[in-house]
Protein backbone atom coordinates (compact mmCIF):
# COMPACT_ATOMS: atom_id res chain seq x y z
CA UNK A 1 0.00 0.00 0.00
CA UNK A 2 1.19 3.57 -0.95
CA UNK A 3 0.54 6.37 1.46
CA UNK A 4 0.41 9.75 0.21
CA UNK A 5 3.67 12.19 1.39
CA UNK A 6 0.78 14.47 2.92
CA UNK A 7 -0.43 11.64 5.13
CA UNK A 8 3.80 10.63 6.24
CA UNK A 9 4.22 14.30 6.77
CA UNK A 10 1.04 15.02 9.12
CA UNK A 11 1.95 11.74 11.11
CA UNK A 12 5.15 12.82 11.49
CA UNK A 13 4.21 15.96 12.43
CA UNK A 14 2.47 13.90 15.42
CA UNK A 15 5.15 11.46 16.37
CA UNK A 16 8.34 14.05 16.10
CA UNK A 17 7.66 16.87 18.88
CA UNK A 18 7.26 14.04 21.99
CA UNK A 19 10.70 12.66 20.52
CA UNK A 20 12.48 15.57 20.26
CA UNK A 21 11.11 16.66 24.18
CA UNK A 22 12.00 13.32 25.43
CA UNK A 23 15.60 13.76 23.53
CA UNK A 24 16.16 17.00 24.63
CA UNK A 25 15.15 16.48 28.20
CA UNK A 26 17.45 13.33 28.42
CA UNK A 27 20.46 15.49 27.75
CA UNK A 28 20.34 17.77 29.96
CA UNK A 29 22.70 17.95 33.39
CA UNK A 30 20.19 16.19 35.67
CA UNK A 31 19.13 13.01 37.11
CA UNK A 32 15.93 12.85 35.12
CA UNK A 33 14.60 11.55 32.77
CA UNK A 34 17.23 8.83 33.53
CA UNK A 35 18.35 5.08 32.57
CA UNK A 36 14.45 3.17 33.12
CA UNK A 37 12.53 5.70 31.31
CA UNK A 38 15.10 5.02 28.71
CA UNK A 39 14.53 1.02 28.45
CA UNK A 40 10.58 2.14 28.23
CA UNK A 41 11.36 4.34 25.47
CA UNK A 42 13.50 1.86 23.87
CA UNK A 43 10.66 -1.01 24.31
CA UNK A 44 8.35 2.04 22.70
CA UNK A 45 10.45 1.82 19.78
CA UNK A 46 10.33 -1.71 19.04
CA UNK A 47 6.60 -1.84 19.84
CA UNK A 48 5.90 0.73 17.03
CA UNK A 49 8.21 -1.04 14.53
CA UNK A 50 5.61 -4.16 15.53
CA UNK A 51 2.61 -2.22 15.25
CA UNK A 52 3.87 -1.09 11.61
CA UNK A 53 4.14 -4.94 10.51
CA UNK A 54 1.05 -6.00 12.11
CA UNK A 55 -0.92 -2.84 10.49
CA UNK A 56 1.22 -3.92 6.70
CA UNK A 57 -0.49 -7.27 7.31
CA UNK A 58 -3.77 -6.57 8.35
CA UNK A 59 -4.53 -4.30 5.39
CA UNK A 60 -3.44 -6.89 3.45
CA UNK A 61 -6.52 -8.13 0.55
CA UNK A 62 -7.95 -11.41 0.59
CA UNK A 63 -7.53 -12.33 4.26
CA UNK A 64 -9.63 -15.02 5.74
CA UNK A 65 -12.27 -14.25 8.81
CA UNK A 66 -9.50 -16.32 10.85
CA UNK A 67 -6.40 -14.51 9.62
CA UNK A 68 -8.30 -11.82 10.23
CA UNK A 69 -9.00 -11.99 13.10
CA UNK A 70 -5.57 -13.06 14.51
CA UNK A 71 -3.83 -9.67 12.58
CA UNK A 72 -6.69 -7.75 14.70
CA UNK A 73 -5.76 -9.36 17.86
CA UNK A 74 -2.04 -8.88 17.41
CA UNK A 75 -2.86 -5.32 16.73
CA UNK A 76 -4.88 -4.62 19.69
CA UNK A 77 -2.00 -6.84 21.74
CA UNK A 78 0.66 -4.49 20.33
CA UNK A 79 -1.70 -1.31 21.24
CA UNK A 80 -2.22 -1.82 24.76
CA UNK A 81 1.43 -2.64 25.51
CA UNK A 82 2.44 0.09 23.93
CA UNK A 83 0.26 2.41 25.88
CA UNK A 84 1.34 0.57 28.93
CA UNK A 85 5.11 1.63 28.68
CA UNK A 86 4.51 4.75 27.38
CA UNK A 87 3.00 5.20 31.24
CA UNK A 88 5.45 3.17 33.22
CA UNK A 89 7.96 5.24 31.08
CA UNK A 90 6.63 8.46 32.77
CA UNK A 91 5.93 6.46 36.32
CA UNK A 92 10.22 5.54 36.26
CA UNK A 93 10.78 9.54 36.26
CA UNK A 94 8.19 10.17 39.10
CA UNK A 95 9.09 7.03 41.05
CA UNK A 96 12.62 8.34 40.59
CA UNK A 97 11.90 11.95 41.88
CA UNK A 98 10.08 10.27 44.86
CA UNK A 99 12.85 8.33 45.66
CA UNK A 100 15.59 11.43 45.78
CA UNK A 101 13.12 13.50 47.67
CA UNK A 102 12.29 10.48 50.73
CA UNK A 103 16.73 10.13 50.21
CA UNK A 104 16.47 13.39 51.63
CA UNK A 105 13.68 13.64 54.17
CA UNK A 106 15.25 13.75 57.84
CA UNK A 107 12.58 11.18 58.52
CA UNK A 108 12.67 8.46 56.13
CA UNK A 109 10.94 5.66 57.73
CA UNK A 110 8.21 3.93 55.56
CA UNK A 111 8.39 6.81 52.54
CA UNK A 112 11.70 5.42 51.94
CA UNK A 113 10.48 2.02 51.73
CA UNK A 114 7.54 3.02 49.92
CA UNK A 115 9.56 4.86 47.34
CA UNK A 116 12.16 2.20 46.83
CA UNK A 117 9.31 -0.18 46.26
CA UNK A 118 8.00 1.46 43.17
CA UNK A 119 11.70 2.30 42.15
CA UNK A 120 12.22 -1.40 42.02
CA UNK A 121 8.71 -2.19 40.42
CA UNK A 122 8.45 -0.02 38.10
CA UNK A 123 11.95 -1.04 36.06
CA UNK A 124 10.60 -4.84 36.89
CA UNK A 125 7.40 -3.80 35.21
CA UNK A 126 9.33 -2.34 32.38
CA UNK A 127 10.94 -5.69 31.94
CA UNK A 128 7.55 -7.94 32.26
CA UNK A 129 5.54 -5.85 29.17
CA UNK A 130 8.87 -6.16 26.94
CA UNK A 131 8.76 -9.83 27.69
CA UNK A 132 5.37 -9.83 26.26
CA UNK A 133 6.04 -7.29 23.39
CA UNK A 134 8.60 -10.57 22.36
CA UNK A 135 5.79 -13.08 22.51
CA UNK A 136 3.93 -11.02 20.07
CA UNK A 137 6.78 -10.81 17.62
CA UNK A 138 7.02 -14.18 17.96
CA UNK A 139 3.45 -14.99 16.99
CA UNK A 140 3.72 -12.34 14.43
CA UNK A 141 6.65 -13.65 12.39
CA UNK A 142 5.05 -17.36 12.29
CA UNK A 143 2.76 -15.34 9.44
CA UNK A 144 4.09 -12.40 8.42
CA UNK A 145 5.58 -12.11 4.83
CA UNK A 146 9.13 -13.19 5.05
CA UNK A 147 10.43 -9.67 3.70
CA UNK A 148 9.22 -8.06 7.23
CA UNK A 149 11.54 -10.52 9.34
CA UNK A 150 14.23 -8.30 9.25
CA UNK A 151 11.76 -4.94 10.99
CA UNK A 152 10.49 -7.77 13.55
CA UNK A 153 14.30 -8.68 14.65
CA UNK A 154 15.21 -5.01 15.36
CA UNK A 155 12.06 -4.47 16.97
CA UNK A 156 12.98 -7.90 19.05
CA UNK A 157 16.62 -6.24 20.02
CA UNK A 158 14.74 -3.03 21.07
CA UNK A 159 13.09 -4.94 23.49
CA UNK A 160 15.53 -7.57 24.94
CA UNK A 161 17.85 -4.35 25.52
CA UNK A 162 14.90 -2.74 27.43
CA UNK A 163 15.04 -5.59 29.13
CA UNK A 164 18.18 -5.36 30.34
CA UNK A 165 18.38 -1.96 30.73
CA UNK A 166 15.64 -2.23 33.17
CA UNK A 167 17.36 -5.17 35.07
CA UNK A 168 20.12 -2.74 35.29
CA UNK A 169 18.29 0.23 36.93
CA UNK A 170 15.99 -1.46 39.60
CA UNK A 171 19.23 -3.72 40.69
CA UNK A 172 21.20 -0.49 41.27
CA UNK A 173 18.59 0.47 43.74
CA UNK A 174 19.02 -3.13 45.62
CA UNK A 175 21.48 -2.25 47.66
CA UNK A 176 19.23 0.42 49.35
CA UNK A 177 16.95 -1.89 50.99
CA UNK A 178 17.68 -2.15 54.45
CA UNK A 179 15.85 -5.10 54.93
CA UNK A 180 17.80 -8.55 54.10
CA UNK A 181 14.46 -10.13 53.50
CA UNK A 182 13.10 -7.96 50.72
CA UNK A 183 16.57 -7.07 49.19
CA UNK A 184 16.44 -10.83 48.52
CA UNK A 185 13.19 -10.89 47.52
CA UNK A 186 13.67 -8.52 44.57
CA UNK A 187 17.11 -9.76 43.84
CA UNK A 188 15.09 -13.22 43.08
CA UNK A 189 12.08 -11.50 41.15
CA UNK A 190 14.40 -9.39 39.20
CA UNK A 191 16.78 -12.20 37.97
CA UNK A 192 14.02 -14.41 37.18
CA UNK A 193 12.68 -11.95 34.98
CA UNK A 194 16.26 -11.27 33.15
CA UNK A 195 15.98 -15.22 32.69
CA UNK A 196 13.14 -15.35 30.97
CA UNK A 197 13.70 -12.16 29.13
CA UNK A 198 17.26 -13.73 27.49
CA UNK A 199 15.58 -16.79 26.92
CA UNK A 200 12.45 -15.72 25.14
CA UNK A 201 14.44 -13.03 23.15
CA UNK A 202 16.80 -15.94 22.05
CA UNK A 203 13.51 -18.32 21.26
CA UNK A 204 12.16 -15.37 19.21
CA UNK A 205 15.32 -14.49 17.55
CA UNK A 206 15.69 -18.20 16.43
CA UNK A 207 12.05 -18.80 14.98
CA UNK A 208 12.52 -15.40 12.76
CA UNK A 209 15.95 -16.19 11.79
CA UNK A 210 14.73 -19.66 11.05
CA UNK A 211 12.00 -18.62 8.44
Amino acid sequence: MVIPLTAHRSRLTAYVPMTVHFLAALKRARPDPGGGAVAAYGAALGLALLEKVVQLESQRPGHVEARQRFWEEQLNATRQLAQAMSHLQGADISAYRALARARKAPRKGQNLVKALDEAIDCPCRIMERAIEGLIVIGRTGEWCQRHLISDLLVAAEFLGAAILGAYHIAAANLPLVSLEVLREDWSAKLGQARQKGQETLFRVRTKLTAR
